[in-house]
């Protein structure tokens, strides 16, 4: 890689089993490591990885981290913190009269957030436990209309009541505020704000406003995101000061980021907790537009397989669609979040045997990184996907995480024996090739899904595989979707973290603006000029002057009394009444290339009912040099071979060194190619060549 001078720039991605780290240097070059998460104390494990690199730098952690620039940080933090359950005590004050918001929720939340099988089970189904319970929520009398003008105003008495009995007399840690119009105008929202500080209540409470958050209708979402910013808040904060300082301690001079799940990184007093949600998975989308826009991929899936989860989403023409209402731990919310679909199905995920049906399950729990796989030797006892890939023969014992970590095969066979194949009457190894079928089986319905959705076909899209987990498994989901090129790339066990490291500075804003076809287009010019003025000051703060980043527009567009819309970006930056007619042909094409021909139906009317503005930072990025293709021979980073699985027997395989294999080597399958960090299976009826750009791309034969 070649990029311009300077120090170095450093990405972590914290996963869910281990913690990736990806440096870049001044003259280019990329260094990575990984080290196991480490739930109790995140920011352990982030100490780990960073000092693993500079022990392959061969560079004390200190020198390491004063000569680094920029150092980026994806973190889990808030989204474990929602699994477990083990944020704040949040209060909540809304207008009165709506206290019962989000508990009565929407039909669909009963269900949102379940899996097929467990939506399933109808009788089992109930609303999840709520954040907040009904104790807590307070209301006060208040009333703006949607349009923003005040029809009640603010009784100050209510507030000074609920917030001493919510802070005084409850206790509670955190207090989201989420008034019912308060996306229109956030006046009543901002006096409450101003009270809260004026009397010192916010000196030891963690605060979140919606009207900060989501200028969007749709109050029960809204309130959603305003209660889950609360819960996590203090808790998000308190991770990342405790880690910048750690950093500090240690060397660190340069500027510290965090990452957003919109794809943007910023600085940590404007990063929203709520905000670094996907922010790890996030990091592979950025990476995968990246490398698509080098291959001249337009049509991308991204599969990202970890430890704990399996991560998919669509690069169309180099962007990424975000979610309307993204759902986390069954609740939605409001908030600008790249939309990736996640389900329990990692090197980590848990394989058992149901004792009522007597039925072979796999996932979704996960044994994460502690105790982790049964191979790990660290006292998990329970069987997991690694242990079935180690019993194939796919993973090497002694080479795991190069060498750094041995695996413990006899112990994870045994496990096997005893919990799956013995209570299903199978051998060892049918058992551990079941297993592996479900769950590639599983990741295939899952890309399936996300595809058809969006309007398209699997066969049309190049498949990036990563994550350490991804490559092992990549050629048979694929197969299963008659995908015919699979991309793994010399940072995929990375790829998160590397895309950390090459993220930009990114802020985004949501706000409603509803209008039906025709109308004055100064309306919407004059919405965007607010959202824009918002986020110029964001961006400057940031360190980018006037005309120093660019600010991408979109809309939401659907036909009236439609419930979702599609996600139209804006071709320009102010509209007239010519383009707004162009704006709803624009709409019609493309909601047929989503549904079908035929589809649209403009007689209903169109409308616009959701803006977005993202305003985008570049920074630089590194260029991937080319190297000549010529007739390599693989059989120099051949370094032995061991017996596979494949085709219902085991068969004697080739192993060869990824890092050895230069551009133009051809391998046949069945073959193995190991590299540190990950392992690649080609399976008969595959080969895999090595480009110019050094990825290994696997194709059916």
């Amino acid at each position: 890689m070649r990029e311009g001078s300077g120090s170095f720039t450093i990405g972590v991605d914290t996963g869910g089993t281990f913690t990736d780290v990806a440096l870049l240097t001044p003259n280019g070059d990329l260094v990575m490591g990984k080290a196991p998460t480490t739930p109790g104390d995140f920011s352990t494990g982030v100490m780990n990885a960073v000092a693993e690199v500079a022990r392959q730098m061969e560079l004390p952690l200190g020198e390491l981290l004063s000569r680094t620039a920029v150092f980026k940080h994806g973190t889990t933090v808030a989204t474990n913190a929602l699994i477990t359950r083990t944020g704040a005590k949040v209060g909540c004050i809304t207008t009165k009269g709506f206290e019962d918001t989000t508990l009565i929720m929407r039909a669909i939340g009963r269900v949102d957030g379940l899996s097929e099988e467990e939506v399933r089970h109808t009788t089992a189904v109930t609303k999840p436990e709520p954040i907040v319970p009904r104790g807590l929520v307070r209301g006060v009398r208040e009333r703006v209309d949607p349009h923003g003008e005040v029809i009640l105003p603010l009784n100050m008495d209510d507030v000074d009541a609920a917030v001493r009995d919510l802070v005084e007399v409850e206790r509670c840690d955190a207090v989201a505020v989420t008034l019912l119009h308060a996306w229109a105008s956030a006046v009543h929202e901002d006096a409450i704000r101003a009270r809260v500080r004026q009397r010192g209540w916010d000196k030891s409470v963690y605060w979140s406003f919606g009207s900060d958050l989501a200028r969007v209708a749709g109050e029960y979402a809204r309130a959603n995101t305003a209660i889950l910013n609360s819960f996590v808040g203090s808790t998000v904060e308190s991770y990342l000061a405790d880690l910048e300082k750690k950093l500090r301690d240690a060397g660190l001079r340069g500027t510290f980021l965090v990452m957003q799940g919109n794809g943007g990184a910023v600085k940590r007093d404007r990063s929203i907790p709520i905000g670094s949600l996907q922010s790890g998975p996030a990091g592979g989308l950025i990476s995968s537009a990246f490398m698509a826009g080098l291959l001249g991929h337009p049509k991308v899936l991204t599969t990202d397989m970890g430890g704990t989860s399996f991560d998919v989403s669509l690069v169309l023409d180099g962007t990424w669609p975000y979610a309307e209402e993204p759902v986390f731990e069954r609740f939605r919310i409001l908030s600008p979040i790249s939309q990736i679909e996640s389900i329990g199905a990692g090197g980590g995920t848990i394989a058992r045997v149901d004792p009522t049906t007597g039925r072979l399950l796999v996932g979704p729990q996960s044994a994460g990184a502690r105790p982790g796989p049964v191979a790990y030797d660290e006292g998990g006892e329970q069987v997991t996907i690694t242990d079935c890939d180690l019993a194939l023969g796919y993973i090497d014992p002694e080479y795991f995480l190069g060498g750094r970590k041995r695996l413990n095969k006899a112990k994870a066979e045994k496990a096997i024996r005893e919990r799956i194949a013995e209570p299903l009457g199978l051998g060892l190894v049918e058992a551990a090739a079941g297993v592996y079928q479900i769950i590639n089986s599983t990741m295939a319905d899952l890309i399936r899904r996300q595809v058809v959705r969006s309007g398209h076909l699997p066969e049309e899209f190049a498949l990036y595989a990563f994550g350490g987990a991804g490559p092992v498994h990549a050629a048979e989901f694929a197969r299963e979707l008659g995908i015919g090129a699979i991309y793994v790339f010399p940072t995929s066990a990375v790829f998160s973290a590397f895309g950390a490291a090459t993220a930009d500075i990114v802020h985004s804003r949501l706000a409603t603006f509803e209008a039906v076809l025709p109308f004055e287009a100064s309306l919407l010019n004059s919405r965007l000029d607010e959202t824009e003025r918002e986020l110029g000051a964001l961006m400057r703060d940031e360190g980018f002057g006037e005309g120093a980043f660019a600010l991408k527009r979109s809309v939401s567009m659907r036909f009236r009394r439609q419930t979702y819309g599609v996600e139209i970006p804006l071709p320009w930056a102010r509209l007239d009444a010519a383009r707004l007619a162009e704006l709803g042909r624009i709409f019609e094409r493309q909601y047929e290339e989503l549904y079908g021909a035929g589809t649209a139906f403009a007689r209903a009317g169109v409308e616009i009912h959701q803006l977005r503005v993202d305003a985008v930072g570049t920074v630089t990025k590194p260029r991937l040099a080319q190297s000549r293709i010529g007739a390599a021979d693989p059989s120099a980073a051949r370094k032995g071979s061991r017996q596979a699985f494949f085709g219902g027997r085991f068969v004697d395989t080739a192993v060869f060194e990824r890092d050895r294999l230069e551009p133009g080597a051809r391998v046949a399958g069945p073959a193995i190619v190991e590299s540190p960090l990950t392992t690649v299976v080609i399976p008969p009826g595959h080969s895999a060549e090595i480009d110019a750009y050094r990825d290994l791309v696997l194709r059916a034969s």
